[in-house]
């Protein structure tokens, strides 16, 4: 697991012996075992740096970069069949070859 402010440079991350620890710039501010306490003071901890660094309003051009970038992937290219083969004949089980 690993959750991320980047503006705070604040990180949550679970390590390999399953702790999970808390990093503002790189230094250690929590450290433990429960998910659900990290959770919770890295929720705190992003809250308070959110009125440090607060969101701004996406420009028109980043907007439609975005909007591009979104339907670029949603569109996608559609698939073809790997299986060569018979098609289906409407009125027919196919069953028999």
């Amino acid at each position: 697991m690993k959750l991320s402010f980047f503006p705070g440079d604040l990180h949550l991350t679970k390590t390999q012996d399953g702790s999970y620890v808390i990093t503002i710039k790189g230094e250690e501010v929590f450290n433990g075992r429960n998910e659900k306490k990290a959770i919770a003071e890295f929720n705190k901890i992003r809250k308070d740096m959110e009125t440090l660094y607060p969101a701004r309003e996406l420009s028109v051009e980043e907007k439609t970069a975005a909007l591009m970038r979104y339907i670029g992937q949603s569109l996608g290219v559609p698939k073809e069949s790997k299986k060569p083969g018979r098609k289906y004949t409407p009125g027919s089980t196919n069953t028999f070859g």
